[in-house]
Protein backbone atom coordinates (compact mmCIF):
# COMPACT_ATOMS: atom_id res chain seq x y z
CA UNK A 1 0.00 0.00 0.00
CA UNK A 2 1.18 3.34 -1.13
CA UNK A 3 0.61 6.16 1.30
CA UNK A 4 1.90 9.63 2.46
CA UNK A 5 2.46 10.19 6.17
CA UNK A 6 2.87 13.59 7.66
CA UNK A 7 3.07 14.19 11.26
CA UNK A 8 1.23 17.19 12.47
CA UNK A 9 -0.56 19.16 15.28
CA UNK A 10 0.50 20.06 18.80
CA UNK A 11 -0.89 16.01 19.80
CA UNK A 12 1.31 14.19 17.55
CA UNK A 13 -1.00 13.65 15.27
CA UNK A 14 0.02 11.53 11.95
CA UNK A 15 -1.68 12.71 9.06
CA UNK A 16 -2.01 10.20 5.62
CA UNK A 17 -3.52 12.33 2.90
CA UNK A 18 -4.23 11.08 -0.58
CA UNK A 19 -1.24 11.51 -2.73
CA UNK A 20 -1.22 10.22 -6.21
CA UNK A 21 -4.31 8.33 -6.61
CA UNK A 22 -5.34 6.59 -9.92
CA UNK A 23 -8.48 5.83 -9.92
CA UNK A 24 -9.28 2.75 -12.54
CA UNK A 25 -11.89 -0.23 -12.87
CA UNK A 26 -11.21 -3.10 -10.51
CA UNK A 27 -11.03 -5.99 -13.41
CA UNK A 28 -12.26 -8.11 -10.42
CA UNK A 29 -15.53 -6.65 -10.31
CA UNK A 30 -15.20 -4.22 -12.95
CA UNK A 31 -16.33 -0.97 -10.95
CA UNK A 32 -13.98 1.77 -9.82
CA UNK A 33 -12.45 1.21 -5.88
CA UNK A 34 -10.63 3.03 -3.82
CA UNK A 35 -9.79 2.19 -0.16
CA UNK A 36 -9.72 4.36 2.23
CA UNK A 37 -8.71 3.19 6.17
CA UNK A 38 -9.95 4.72 9.09
CA UNK A 39 -8.41 6.64 12.19
CA UNK A 40 -7.40 4.98 15.31
CA UNK A 41 -6.58 6.63 18.57
CA UNK A 42 -4.52 6.46 21.31
CA UNK A 43 -4.03 8.32 24.55
CA UNK A 44 -1.42 10.42 22.97
CA UNK A 45 -1.96 10.45 19.83
CA UNK A 46 -4.06 9.76 16.42
CA UNK A 47 -3.44 7.45 13.99
CA UNK A 48 -5.17 7.91 10.67
CA UNK A 49 -4.90 5.17 8.75
CA UNK A 50 -3.74 5.56 5.25
CA UNK A 51 -5.69 5.67 1.82
CA UNK A 52 -4.91 3.00 -1.37
CA UNK A 53 -4.41 2.36 -4.15
CA UNK A 54 -2.61 5.09 -5.38
CA UNK A 55 0.98 4.80 -7.11
CA UNK A 56 2.57 8.37 -6.55
CA UNK A 57 3.46 10.23 -9.85
CA UNK A 58 6.47 11.08 -7.67
CA UNK A 59 -7.17 -12.08 23.59
CA UNK A 60 -5.01 -13.23 26.27
CA UNK A 61 -4.28 -10.58 29.47
CA UNK A 62 -1.32 -12.81 30.58
CA UNK A 63 1.84 -10.40 30.00
CA UNK A 64 5.13 -12.48 29.53
CA UNK A 65 8.87 -10.87 28.63
CA UNK A 66 11.11 -12.22 26.24
CA UNK A 67 14.68 -13.38 27.08
CA UNK A 68 17.63 -13.32 24.14
CA UNK A 69 18.56 -16.82 23.17
CA UNK A 70 21.42 -17.97 21.43
CA UNK A 71 21.78 -17.41 17.53
CA UNK A 72 19.93 -20.74 15.80
CA UNK A 73 21.59 -22.66 12.79
CA UNK A 74 18.34 -22.13 10.68
CA UNK A 75 18.11 -25.84 10.59
CA UNK A 76 15.57 -26.33 13.55
CA UNK A 77 12.58 -28.19 12.02
CA UNK A 78 9.88 -26.41 14.15
CA UNK A 79 7.52 -23.58 11.93
CA UNK A 80 9.80 -23.82 8.70
CA UNK A 81 12.99 -25.61 9.69
CA UNK A 82 15.15 -23.75 7.24
CA UNK A 83 13.09 -25.83 4.48
CA UNK A 84 13.95 -25.20 0.90
CA UNK A 85 10.81 -23.35 -0.59
CA UNK A 86 10.48 -24.91 -4.35
CA UNK A 87 8.55 -22.66 -6.98
CA UNK A 88 4.80 -23.34 -7.26
CA UNK A 89 1.37 -22.52 -5.77
CA UNK A 90 2.07 -23.61 -1.84
CA UNK A 91 4.40 -22.67 0.86
CA UNK A 92 6.19 -25.60 3.19
CA UNK A 93 5.16 -25.19 6.70
CA UNK A 94 5.64 -28.02 8.95
CA UNK A 95 4.99 -31.05 7.53
CA UNK A 96 2.97 -29.87 4.71
CA UNK A 97 2.24 -27.55 1.81
CA UNK A 98 0.03 -24.99 2.08
CA UNK A 99 -1.75 -21.65 0.22
CA UNK A 100 -0.96 -18.99 3.13
CA UNK A 101 -4.50 -16.66 3.96
CA UNK A 102 -4.46 -14.25 6.06
CA UNK A 103 -4.70 -10.18 6.04
CA UNK A 104 -2.77 -7.41 6.90
CA UNK A 105 -3.58 -6.67 10.17
CA UNK A 106 -1.48 -4.46 10.22
CA UNK A 107 -1.23 -2.06 12.86
CA UNK A 108 -3.65 -0.82 15.40
CA UNK A 109 -1.54 2.47 15.79
CA UNK A 110 0.87 2.90 13.33
CA UNK A 111 4.61 2.75 14.22
CA UNK A 112 3.44 2.13 18.00
CA UNK A 113 2.46 -1.40 18.60
CA UNK A 114 5.92 -2.15 19.82
CA UNK A 115 7.52 0.35 21.94
CA UNK A 116 7.16 3.64 22.36
CA UNK A 117 8.15 7.21 22.31
CA UNK A 118 7.82 10.61 23.58
CA UNK A 119 4.04 10.67 23.29
CA UNK A 120 3.61 7.44 25.21
CA UNK A 121 3.67 4.20 25.47
CA UNK A 122 0.25 2.30 23.99
CA UNK A 123 2.28 -1.00 22.39
CA UNK A 124 0.24 -4.12 22.34
CA UNK A 125 1.43 -5.47 26.00
CA UNK A 126 -1.22 -2.34 27.25
CA UNK A 127 -3.61 -2.93 24.50
CA UNK A 128 -4.51 -6.92 24.72
CA UNK A 129 -7.58 -6.86 24.95
CA UNK A 130 -8.54 -4.77 21.77
CA UNK A 131 -5.75 -6.56 19.73
CA UNK A 132 -6.80 -9.86 21.08
CA UNK A 133 -10.65 -9.17 19.97
CA UNK A 134 -8.66 -8.31 16.12
CA UNK A 135 -7.42 -12.19 16.57
CA UNK A 136 -10.47 -13.65 17.47
CA UNK A 137 -12.34 -11.73 14.30
CA UNK A 138 -9.60 -12.82 12.07
CA UNK A 139 -9.66 -16.65 13.66
CA UNK A 140 -13.37 -16.30 13.50
CA UNK A 141 -12.95 -15.83 9.56
CA UNK A 142 -10.74 -18.73 8.93
CA UNK A 143 -7.57 -16.39 8.67
CA UNK A 144 -4.32 -18.31 9.53
CA UNK A 145 -1.64 -15.88 8.68
CA UNK A 146 -1.65 -11.38 10.00
CA UNK A 147 0.88 -9.50 8.57
CA UNK A 148 2.08 -6.58 10.82
CA UNK A 149 4.29 -3.47 11.08
CA UNK A 150 6.71 -2.93 13.88
CA UNK A 151 9.22 -0.13 13.31
CA UNK A 152 7.67 1.39 10.35
CA UNK A 153 9.19 4.97 10.07
CA UNK A 154 11.20 4.45 13.04
CA UNK A 155 9.28 6.41 15.49
CA UNK A 156 9.20 4.11 18.20
CA UNK A 157 11.42 0.97 19.31
CA UNK A 158 14.22 1.52 18.06
CA UNK A 159 17.52 3.47 20.36
CA UNK A 160 19.56 6.19 18.30
CA UNK A 161 23.12 7.87 19.02
CA UNK A 162 22.60 11.49 18.29
CA UNK A 163 24.66 11.11 14.86
CA UNK A 164 21.82 8.40 13.85
CA UNK A 165 23.88 5.34 14.43
CA UNK A 166 21.06 3.12 15.74
CA UNK A 167 22.37 1.68 19.57
CA UNK A 168 19.68 -1.16 20.04
CA UNK A 169 16.11 -1.78 20.83
CA UNK A 170 13.82 0.52 22.48
CA UNK A 171 12.01 -0.36 25.82
CA UNK A 172 8.94 -2.37 25.87
CA UNK A 173 9.67 -3.99 21.88
CA UNK A 174 10.37 -7.42 23.04
CA UNK A 175 7.65 -7.56 25.88
CA UNK A 176 5.42 -6.36 23.03
CA UNK A 177 5.94 -8.45 20.55
CA UNK A 178 6.04 -11.21 23.19
CA UNK A 179 2.65 -10.16 24.03
CA UNK A 180 1.73 -10.51 20.45
CA UNK A 181 3.14 -13.90 19.78
CA UNK A 182 1.00 -14.88 22.93
CA UNK A 183 -2.06 -13.37 21.95
CA UNK A 184 -1.70 -15.12 18.12
CA UNK A 185 -0.64 -18.43 19.04
CA UNK A 186 -3.93 -18.67 21.14
CA UNK A 187 -5.95 -18.16 17.95
CA UNK A 188 -3.87 -20.67 16.24
CA UNK A 189 -2.27 -17.17 14.00
CA UNK A 190 1.02 -17.32 12.19
CA UNK A 191 2.54 -13.61 12.40
CA UNK A 192 4.55 -11.72 9.41
CA UNK A 193 6.03 -9.46 11.37
CA UNK A 194 7.10 -6.25 8.64
CA UNK A 195 10.20 -4.68 10.22
CA UNK A 196 10.36 -1.04 8.06
CA UNK A 197 8.05 0.68 6.34
CA UNK A 198 9.21 2.78 3.09
CA UNK A 199 8.63 5.73 5.49
CA UNK A 200 11.50 5.20 7.48
CA UNK A 201 13.30 6.64 4.02
CA UNK A 202 11.01 10.01 4.02
CA UNK A 203 12.70 13.14 4.97
CA UNK A 204 12.60 14.00 8.89
CA UNK A 205 9.96 15.23 10.85
CA UNK A 206 9.68 16.64 14.23
CA UNK A 207 6.68 16.50 16.70
CA UNK A 208 6.94 16.61 20.33
CA UNK A 209 10.37 15.01 20.52
CA UNK A 210 9.47 12.20 17.92
CA UNK A 211 11.26 12.19 15.00
CA UNK A 212 9.98 10.13 12.08
CA UNK A 213 11.38 9.38 9.02
CA UNK A 214 15.18 10.61 8.39
CA UNK A 215 16.90 7.45 8.07
CA UNK A 216 17.94 6.89 4.97
CA UNK A 217 21.74 7.19 6.38
CA UNK A 218 20.93 3.84 7.74
CA UNK A 219 20.82 2.23 4.89
CA UNK A 220 23.28 4.44 2.69
CA UNK A 221 26.26 4.67 5.80
CA UNK A 222 28.05 0.83 5.62
CA UNK A 223 28.48 1.98 9.41
CA UNK A 224 25.23 3.14 10.62
CA UNK A 225 23.69 -0.16 8.14
CA UNK A 226 25.46 -2.98 10.07
CA UNK A 227 24.45 -1.26 13.68
CA UNK A 228 20.39 -1.10 12.42
CA UNK A 229 21.11 -4.75 11.43
CA UNK A 230 23.52 -5.83 14.66
CA UNK A 231 21.80 -3.55 17.48
CA UNK A 232 18.46 -3.59 16.39
CA UNK A 233 17.29 -6.37 14.14
CA UNK A 234 19.55 -9.40 15.15
CA UNK A 235 18.65 -9.06 19.00
CA UNK A 236 15.11 -8.95 17.97
CA UNK A 237 15.45 -12.14 15.67
CA UNK A 238 17.43 -14.04 18.37
CA UNK A 239 14.67 -13.46 20.73
CA UNK A 240 11.90 -15.37 18.87
CA UNK A 241 14.02 -17.60 17.30
CA UNK A 242 12.53 -20.74 16.63
CA UNK A 243 9.13 -18.87 17.37
CA UNK A 244 6.59 -21.25 15.57
CA UNK A 245 4.11 -18.83 15.62
CA UNK A 246 6.24 -16.38 13.33
CA UNK A 247 6.08 -17.46 10.11
CA UNK A 248 8.23 -15.14 8.38
CA UNK A 249 9.99 -11.57 8.56
CA UNK A 250 9.25 -9.39 6.31
CA UNK A 251 12.42 -6.93 5.24
CA UNK A 252 10.29 -3.45 4.05
CA UNK A 253 7.18 -2.81 3.09
CA UNK A 254 7.44 -1.43 -0.48
CA UNK A 255 11.05 -0.01 -0.76
CA UNK A 256 9.94 0.93 -4.12
CA UNK A 257 8.65 4.37 -2.94
CA UNK A 258 11.90 5.38 -1.21
CA UNK A 259 14.69 4.05 -3.96
CA UNK A 260 15.83 6.78 -6.06
CA UNK A 261 17.52 4.72 -8.79
CA UNK A 262 15.36 1.13 -10.10
CA UNK A 263 14.26 0.37 -13.22
CA UNK A 264 11.23 2.65 -14.24
CA UNK A 265 12.02 4.27 -10.83
CA UNK A 266 9.13 6.29 -9.13
CA UNK A 267 10.23 7.16 -5.63
CA UNK A 268 7.46 9.43 -3.55
CA UNK A 269 7.95 13.20 -3.56
CA UNK A 270 8.47 13.33 0.25
CA UNK A 271 11.27 10.50 0.03
CA UNK A 272 14.90 10.88 0.38
CA UNK A 273 15.33 7.80 -1.81
CA UNK A 274 18.16 5.76 -1.90
CA UNK A 275 20.09 3.96 -3.89
CA UNK A 276 19.24 0.94 -4.76
CA UNK A 277 22.92 -0.86 -3.94
CA UNK A 278 22.45 0.55 -0.65
CA UNK A 279 19.33 -1.21 0.39
CA UNK A 280 20.01 -4.20 -1.60
CA UNK A 281 23.51 -4.66 0.75
CA UNK A 282 20.50 -3.84 4.12
CA UNK A 283 18.21 -6.55 2.47
CA UNK A 284 20.51 -9.12 1.94
CA UNK A 285 21.97 -8.60 5.58
CA UNK A 286 18.77 -8.65 7.25
CA UNK A 287 18.06 -12.11 4.74
CA UNK A 288 21.08 -13.52 5.76
CA UNK A 289 20.11 -12.67 9.64
CA UNK A 290 16.95 -14.21 9.62
CA UNK A 291 18.35 -17.32 8.23
CA UNK A 292 21.33 -17.45 10.35
CA UNK A 293 19.48 -16.64 13.80
CA UNK A 294 16.02 -17.58 13.02
CA UNK A 295 13.79 -20.90 11.39
CA UNK A 296 11.28 -18.59 10.37
CA UNK A 297 11.04 -17.32 6.38
CA UNK A 298 12.26 -14.12 5.05
CA UNK A 299 10.18 -11.67 2.22
CA UNK A 300 10.03 -8.57 1.08
CA UNK A 301 6.85 -6.66 0.47
CA UNK A 302 7.58 -5.43 -3.18
CA UNK A 303 4.89 -2.65 -4.43
CA UNK A 304 4.32 -4.03 -7.74
CA UNK A 305 4.49 -6.72 -10.29
CA UNK A 306 6.04 -4.21 -12.64
CA UNK A 307 9.39 -4.83 -10.39
CA UNK A 308 9.04 -8.47 -9.76
CA UNK A 309 12.57 -8.88 -11.42
CA UNK A 310 14.37 -6.59 -9.10
CA UNK A 311 14.19 -8.97 -6.33
CA UNK A 312 15.30 -12.11 -8.00
CA UNK A 313 19.23 -13.64 -7.87
CA UNK A 314 19.37 -13.27 -11.88
CA UNK A 315 18.85 -9.35 -11.16
CA UNK A 316 21.08 -9.46 -8.74
CA UNK A 317 23.68 -10.74 -10.72
CA UNK A 318 23.07 -8.99 -13.77
CA UNK A 319 23.60 -5.71 -11.31
CA UNK A 320 26.43 -7.17 -9.56
CA UNK A 321 24.43 -6.77 -6.13
CA UNK A 322 24.03 -9.16 -3.68
CA UNK A 323 21.48 -12.21 -3.97
CA UNK A 324 19.00 -11.32 -1.17
CA UNK A 325 17.85 -15.79 -0.83
CA UNK A 326 13.86 -14.69 0.01
CA UNK A 327 12.03 -17.66 0.76
CA UNK A 328 8.95 -16.31 -0.73
CA UNK A 329 8.32 -13.45 -2.87
CA UNK A 330 5.22 -10.96 -2.37
CA UNK A 331 3.59 -8.53 -4.09
CA UNK A 332 1.01 -6.11 -3.77
CA UNK A 333 -1.99 -5.37 -6.00
CA UNK A 334 -4.82 -2.32 -6.32
CA UNK A 335 -6.88 -1.40 -9.39
CA UNK A 336 -4.02 1.35 -11.05
CA UNK A 337 -2.45 -2.01 -12.02
CA UNK A 338 -5.41 -3.52 -13.91
CA UNK A 339 -4.69 -3.17 -17.99
CA UNK A 340 -0.98 -2.23 -17.12
CA UNK A 341 2.11 -3.98 -18.14
CA UNK A 342 5.67 -4.12 -19.48
CA UNK A 343 6.10 -5.96 -23.06
CA UNK A 344 9.68 -7.42 -23.35
CA UNK A 345 11.29 -4.34 -21.16
CA UNK A 346 15.09 -4.88 -21.24
CA UNK A 347 14.83 -5.13 -17.49
CA UNK A 348 11.63 -5.72 -16.28
CA UNK A 349 10.77 -8.20 -18.74
CA UNK A 350 7.02 -8.99 -20.19
CA UNK A 351 4.31 -8.71 -17.10
CA UNK A 352 0.82 -7.79 -16.67
CA UNK A 353 1.14 -6.04 -12.85
CA UNK A 354 -2.57 -7.36 -11.64
CA UNK A 355 -1.95 -10.72 -10.52
CA UNK A 356 -5.69 -11.06 -11.04
CA UNK A 357 -4.09 -10.99 -15.16
CA UNK A 358 -0.68 -12.51 -14.65
CA UNK A 359 -0.23 -16.43 -14.18
CA UNK A 360 2.25 -17.05 -11.32
CA UNK A 361 4.00 -19.96 -13.88
CA UNK A 362 4.99 -17.36 -16.49
CA UNK A 363 6.80 -15.33 -14.31
CA UNK A 364 9.63 -18.07 -14.50
CA UNK A 365 10.72 -17.57 -10.42
CA UNK A 366 12.35 -20.09 -8.20
CA UNK A 367 10.31 -19.67 -5.12
CA UNK A 368 6.30 -18.84 -4.80
CA UNK A 369 4.68 -15.54 -4.45
CA UNK A 370 1.97 -14.58 -2.44
CA UNK A 371 0.01 -11.67 -2.98
CA UNK A 372 0.80 -9.76 0.17
CA UNK A 373 -1.98 -6.76 0.02
CA UNK A 374 -4.73 -6.42 -2.44
CA UNK A 375 -8.54 -5.40 -2.13
CA UNK A 376 -11.21 -7.92 -0.57
CA UNK A 377 -13.95 -5.43 -0.71
CA UNK A 378 -17.18 -7.76 -0.56
CA UNK A 379 -16.28 -10.76 -2.80
CA UNK A 380 -13.51 -12.13 -1.01
CA UNK A 381 -14.47 -15.77 -2.70
CA UNK A 382 -14.18 -14.80 -5.67
CA UNK A 383 -11.10 -12.92 -5.69
CA UNK A 384 -9.26 -15.59 -4.06
CA UNK A 385 -10.74 -18.36 -6.75
CA UNK A 386 -8.13 -15.72 -9.31
CA UNK A 387 -5.31 -15.63 -7.49
CA UNK A 388 -5.28 -19.33 -6.86
CA UNK A 389 -6.10 -19.76 -9.92
CA UNK A 390 -3.45 -18.24 -11.37
CA UNK A 391 -0.76 -19.53 -9.04
CA UNK A 392 -0.44 -17.70 -5.87
CA UNK A 393 0.56 -19.29 -2.57
CA UNK A 394 -1.55 -17.25 -0.56
CA UNK A 395 -3.58 -14.10 -0.07
CA UNK A 396 -3.52 -11.48 2.49
CA UNK A 397 -5.88 -8.45 1.95
CA UNK A 398 -6.20 -5.21 3.40
CA UNK A 399 -6.87 -4.81 6.41
CA UNK A 400 -8.65 -6.18 9.36
CA UNK A 401 -8.39 -2.33 10.92
CA UNK A 402 -9.61 -0.97 8.05
CA UNK A 403 -13.40 0.83 7.67
CA UNK A 404 -14.15 -0.79 4.33
CA UNK A 405 -15.38 -4.62 4.40
CA UNK A 406 -12.88 -7.76 4.69
CA UNK A 407 -15.80 -9.64 3.79
CA UNK A 408 -15.00 -11.85 6.67
CA UNK A 409 -18.05 -14.34 5.50
CA UNK A 410 -16.86 -14.77 2.23
CA UNK A 411 -13.01 -15.31 3.66
CA UNK A 412 -14.55 -17.64 6.00
CA UNK A 413 -17.00 -19.44 3.52
CA UNK A 414 -13.39 -20.20 1.16
CA UNK A 415 -11.30 -21.14 4.26
CA UNK A 416 -14.02 -23.54 4.47
CA UNK A 417 -14.18 -25.01 1.58
CA UNK A 418 -10.21 -25.18 1.07
CA UNK A 419 -9.56 -26.30 4.70
CA UNK A 420 -7.08 -29.36 3.35
CA UNK A 421 -5.19 -25.94 2.22
CA UNK A 422 -5.17 -23.04 4.10
CA UNK A 423 -5.15 -24.95 7.46
CA UNK A 424 -1.84 -24.30 8.71
CA UNK A 425 -0.39 -26.51 11.45
CA UNK A 426 -1.78 -25.99 15.41
CA UNK A 427 0.10 -23.61 17.15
Amino acid sequence: MHRRVLVCGLLGVACRPVDGLESTSDSFVGTTSAMTTAGTTSTTTTTTLPTTGGESSTGTSTTATSTTQAPSTGSSSETTGGQEVPPGSTIPVGDGDYFLLGANYPWLNYGGDFGGNNWGTYGVHTKQAEVGAHFDAMQGDGLRVARWFVFTDGRAGVSFAGDGTPTGLGEHVLEDMQVAVTIARARGIYLVPVLLDFHWMFWSQQNNGVQTGGRSDTLEDPAKRAALVDAVIVPLLQAFADEPAILAWEIMNEPEWSISDLPAASPDGGADAVPLADFYAFAAAVADAVHVNTSSYVTLGSASLKWYRVWTPEFAAAHGLPPLGLDFYQTHYYPWMDGQMWTGDPELGTVQFSPTAQKYADLGLDRPMVVGEFIASDQAAARLDVLLANGYAGAWPWSLTSDYSLDGAGMKMWADAHAALVDLPPL
